[in-house]
């Protein structure tokens, strides 16, 4: 009996450290932050909080394109949604919260826009392309009808009319209605980054919902495993080349920022699948989707990298564990994936909160690092069982606070974490992570994907290995017509 109490007060000692040093919650304020100067976040439709609280959705969870005051999309006057990672933390570190995005009082000034990719953002700058002869950036194949309103909002009088051809001659080489983008950035004392998903993953979407207009003239065809193969490989080939143009033009992005303020603190918001929970069919549930993490794994990379060259005033927050709603419901490739590709690919709104946590821990300026394992496990509030490295952590060695599982941990060598969450139906399932440790950061747990029945009970494994060989049979039957 002393003993267990013994345990039980070391670990609620453990915890309360580790969360002293760890979680922020969403409510608390950083005071570094968001006070002499202001909060300007940069990103796309996750930074501007689409299917989060205050969004104006469908029944399928799709935009209905509402004018509703503070909503979505709202005749695009650029106010951001209430639930989304970028207003919480504009509220966290205290910014006064703009009526409209032309309140000349406010201190938060959100450039959230769906869609945004590196190239528009930098147009939006008024950057020159240091790799090109043109004064404009090459990445043309994504256009956008609603462009314009970005620009109308952040333009910069230096924008660049661009070769896009949703570009209005009256929006570019404007002062935008919220001010000069560049502005901003020199008033602002946090700048968060959240762009590139869109350079790599929208070019799928709109593979697969325009019946292949950027895929070298393939179509939209499901009919076999070699159609399915063709359009992964057609996926693959568009999101290389949107990788490789975010991976060039990101850094001059960064650059620029700190050249207009060196004295800011700029978070690179980190990269995560949007589609890691799509499976081929409703019957055969093979986690389609995972074969994309290695984009993000890629990016989330060169994030690492990016972070220990730009110095201490550029960081890094990873959100590469962030789940898109679809993990909370069945997402397949030939069932719902064209109705709700938008809903599905965007966090719900404890996706959002996640996010959220994430960056504010970065933001945190008292962390320390600890050996211990600490893991944000997203949208689940507890655990019914725990191992590391296949060694069952007693109950009493583990808690759960703020969506956060604390295990106090001495070495440095752990390699693996497996949890047991129950789903609604109250059938446990597992979530695996990879762990890696270094003196900097202390442990960083990767989750990895394996099922995407990730809270509900699994498929029989005969039924799931019978439908997999019938597919190869149907394959090779094909072959031969």
């Amino acid at each position: 009996m002393k003993k267990q109490l013994k345990n039980t007060l070391a670990v609620a000692l453990s915890l309360l450290f580790v969360l002293s040093c760890f979680v922020l919650p969403v409510s608390a304020a950083v005071p570094k932050y968001g006070k002499a100067g202001g909060y300007l976040a940069i990103g796309d439709s996750i930074g501007r909080g689409c299917g989060a609280e205050g969004s104006y959705l469908d029944e399928n969870g799709n935009p209905t394109g509402s004018n509703k005051p503070g909503g979505q999309y709202d005749l695009y006057d650029m106010r951001n949604v209430k639930g989304a990672y970028t207003t919480k933390i504009a509220e966290a570190i205290g910014c006064k919260m703009p009526d409209d995005i032309t309140d000349q009082d406010a201190t938060f000034w959100p450039l959230c826009y769906p869609g945004l990719t590196t190239a528009m953002v930098l147009d939006v700058m008024g950057v020159a392309d240091p790799f090109a002869l043109e004064e404009n950036f090459t990445d043309n194949d994504l256009n956008y009808p609603y462009y314009d309103d970005v620009l109308r909002y952040f333009g910069y009088q230096d924008s660049f009319d661009g070769v896009r051809p949703e570009h209005s001659k009256e929006a570019v080489g404007q002062i935008g209605k919220c001010g000069s983008v560049k502005d901003l950035a020199e008033k602002a004392d946090l700048i968060t980054v959240e762009i590139g998903m869109c350079d790599v993953f929208y070019r799928t979407y709109r593979i697969c919902s325009n019946g292949g207009m950027l895929s070298e003239n393939a179509e939209f065809d499901l009919s076999s495993p070699a159609a399915i193969a063709s359009l992964v490989a057609t996926a693959s080939s568009q999101m290389y080349t949107g990788f490789n143009h975010w991976e060039k033009y990101y850094p001059v992005l960064i650059e620029t920022l700190l050249k207009w303020n060196p004295d800011a603190t700029i978070v690179m918001v980190g990269s995560f699948n949007l589609v890691n929970q799509l499976t081929i069919s409703d019957k055969i549930p093979v986690p389609l989707g995972s074969l994309f993490s290695s984009f993000t794994d890629m990016m989330n990379k060169k994030y690492k990298e990016w972070d220990k060259k730009f110095g201490d005033r550029v960081l890094y927050a990873d959100i590469s564990n962030t789940e898109p709603k679809a993990a909370e419901e069945e997402w397949a490739l030939t069932g719902e994936f064209m109705a709700n590709t938008f809903a599905g690919t965007h966090p719900s709104q404890a996706g959002y909160n996640y996010i959220t946590r994430r960056i504010l821990n970065v933001l945190d300026p008292d962390k320390k690092n600890t050996k211990d394992i600490v893991v944000d496990i997203g949208r689940f509030s507890d655990v019914d069982y725990v191992f590391v490295d296949g060694k069952k952590i007693n109950d009493n060695d583990y808690q759960v606070m703020e969506n956060v599982l604390v295990i106090p941990y001495n070495g440095t060598g752990a390699m693996n974490l497996t949890i047991g969450i129950k789903g609604e139906n109250g059938a446990i399932a597992a979530q695996t992570y990879q762990l890696s440790y270094s003196a900097d950061q202390g442990y960083t747990a990767r989750r990895l994907y394996g099922s995407n029945d990730v809270t509900k009970p699994a498929r029989p494994f005969l039924e799931k290995l019978k439908a997999f060989f019938q597919q190869i049979i149907d394959f090779f039957k094909g072959l031969f017509k």
